[in-house]
């Protein structure tokens, strides 16, 4: 690739290869932790306190840097890498490899025990519906709904918790998405890559120095494509929730989001709290304008009694919340929701 060089976390500009190639240098502490299989996380809370995720479970490490300034130089250089700030008056930052590994470091301004580093490691193998289903993430008629939804062009809702499986399932369940559809992505962090879509355009808002772009502004320049459906990675701002809304509200079906909430009625009320936050409508318009264009809502856990879930499918009829599918917890089995719910 012109212009390019390989690294460890993926080809980086030839003009960053200086700053990319100290950070694989200084990476020695957690390099065969990252390439280790199935580990998915690497947490660093302390300079000499790291632990990993593997296969779900966390687990303590040996690994550790040699002092908290090392740490500290390690994070710095790694913000200068992806033209981030990273000081006393911005003592936080997430970003993003090449290889679309996710990161998110702290300083001492606001985690007084040691800066810290967490690292979502991406995968090497992207997981498809089938080996959600094979692995319990999903009974087999929960997937036969949702990807009947998906060709239907449902609008629909992904909720749960950090690491419950959201941006996994959301790209399993693009793979039913028809090919003559055109899909715009919008994304902080770019990880969902749906590059098989003959016609997909993937946008990203990342927090750099030399940025303003936020969320809602690839939402609107999203409506001046030319979309059949528009899939936003992930609503964490108001202004966010309400770009999302009024893009559904004008006619454009098969859009999806994902959003962190307790449960599916959750999603609901925090994204109805988002919207009317902004103070341009009332709170039970917030509700009609969310129910009238949502048509599924979709909720995933992750919890150490079970592991990575999909908990809930509901579906609105006639403006109501109508279970559709649950995860009994008790017999730790996928089941159609009663009727009387």
């Amino acid at each position: 690739m012109t212009g390019f060089i390989k690294t460890l976390f993926g080809d980086v500009p030839v003009s960053k290869s200086y700053e990319w190639n100290w950070v694989e240098d200084h990476f020695r502490p957690l390099r065969e932790l990252y390439l280790t299989d199935n580990v998915t996380e690497i947490f660093v809370d302390r300079f000499d306190s790291i632990s990993i995720e593997r296969n779900g479970i966390i687990e303590k490490t040996s690994a550790k840097f040699e002092s908290e300034d090392h740490l500290l130089d390690f994070i710095k250089q790694l913000a200068t890498a992806l033209d981030q700030p990273f000081n006393a008056e911005n003592p936080l930052f997430d970003a993003r490899f090449p290889d679309c590994s996710r990161l998110c470091c702290t300083g001492t301004q606001i985690t007084p025990q040691g800066a810290t580093l967490t690292l979502r490691i991406a995968p090497k193998e992207h997981i498809d519906a089938e080996q959600i289903v094979e692995s319990g993430g999903m009974s087999r008629a929960m997937l036969d709904y949702l990807i009947q939804a998906i060709k239907d062009g449902k609008t629909i809702i992904v909720s749960g918790n950090t690491g419950s499986g959201k941006t996994t399932l959301l790209r399993a369940l693009a793979r039913y998405i028809p090919l003559i559809e055109r899909i715009v992505v919008c994304e902080d962090t770019q990880e969902l890559y749906l590059v098989w879509l003959p016609f997909c355009v993937s946008m990203e808002a990342p927090k750099r120095s030399n940025s303003n772009i936020e969320m809602k502004n690839l939402i609107e320049a999203a409506l001046r494509m030319r979309p059949d459906r528009i899939w936003v990675g992930e609503i964490r701002k108001a202004s966010a929730a309400d770009a999302f809304i009024q893009a559904i509200n004008t006619g454009h079906s098969g859009c999806v989001t994902t959003l962190h909430a307790n449960s599916a009625k959750d999603a609901l009320s925090r994204l109805q709290y988002l919207i009317a936050s902004l103070g341009s409508i009332t709170y039970e318009l917030a509700y009609r304008q969310i129910i009238d264009n949502v048509d599924v809502f979709v909720h995933a856990s992750r919890h150490s009694s079970y592991g990575r879930k999909v908990t809930e499918i509901v579906e609105v009829v006639d403006g109501e919340l109508v279970p559709k599918f649950i995860f009994d917890k008790e017999k730790q089995i996928h089941v159609e929701a009663p009727t009387n719910q």
